[in-house]
């Protein structure tokens, strides 16, 4: 009996305890839902595909489609610019090519020996009516040698004129770097034969020739690679022996005589030509 009761109370117990169990679980079920749909909405997107980003690839390809056909057409204008400006980029280059050959042509032409080699005429001779021409070359560091030869078989008129043969071979020291350029001087000899008229008398060195030496200086100023001017001027001592005559035609000789001469002894402008 006693257990029949035990029983009984313990299975009273029992439903009261699961009884509020049940109760606060029903009460919580409709506060807990709400909070479940809350998360659910702030929970971010998966990741997957979408409606809208087709929307924005299409948007992005727009604009890079633009940009390629931009790209497009601006590579033929570039281009029509560059076969536009190529004649006369080549013109330009042809010019030039042109001006370098002109300049490798004139320096070839140009371009003297390495040794001083020169031809050179007296000009204030030449306009006297005495033809006169000189080669000089080089023979050492700063050593040259210069042969002038003057000849003339004219009269200038009736009553004056000379016609002579002479020579006068020069040894020439240039202080300077290159012999050809600069200052110069030199050592000469004298030698001509001569038959010269003047007012009442002429003059013949007949026998034995007008014989002499001097010394000079002078300077050669270059106007190109291959032209220049030359100024010299010479003093020394001459002599010379000669018949006198009477200065007319068939003219009877009067006497002879000798002439010891000092001073200027050579004179010279002369346009040079190296080679």
């Amino acid at each position: 009996m006693r257990l029949k009761l035990l029983l009984g109370s313990l299975a009273a117990a029992i439903l009261m305890a699961w009884s509020p169990v049940e109760a606060s679980a029903s009460e919580a079920t409709p506060a807990e839902a709400p909070a479940k749909v809350r998360y659910s909405r702030t929970r971010p997107p998966k990741k997957g595909k979408s409606n809208a980003a087709p929307a924005k690839t299409k948007a992005n390809a727009e604009p890079k489609a633009k940009s390629a056909e931009s790209k497009a057409a601006a590579k033929p204008k570039a281009a029509g610019k560059k076969n536009a400006n190529a004649p006369r980029k080549q013109g330009a280059a042809k010019k030039g090519a042109a001006k370098k050959g002109a300049k490798a042509g004139e320096s070839r032409v140009a371009a003297p020996s390495a040794n001083y080699r020169a031809f050179k005429v007296n000009v204030p001779y030449a306009a006297a009516v005495i033809q006169n021409l000189a080669f000089e070359w080089q023979t050492g560091r700063k050593m040259t040698v210069d042969i002038p030869v003057m000849w003339s078989f004219s009269d200038l008129t009736d009553r004056h004129g000379l016609r002579t043969i002479a020579i006068q071979p020069e040894a020439r020291w240039w202080p300077g770097a290159n012999p050809g350029y600069g200052h110069f001087l030199g050592a000469h000899l004298n030698l001509a034969w001569f038959n010269a008229r003047w007012n009442d008398y002429r003059y013949q060195a007949d026998s034995m020739p007008l014989m002499g030496a001097g010394i000079s200086y002078g300077y050669r100023l270059n106007f190109t690679p291959n032209w220049g001017m030359e100024f010299n001027i010479g003093a020394g001592y001459a002599y010379m022996e000669y018949d006198r005559f009477y200065n007319i035609e068939n003219g009877a000789k009067i006497d002879r005589r000798s002439y010891h001469y000092f001073g200027i002894t050579r004179v010279g402008l002369s346009l040079v030509y190296r080679f």
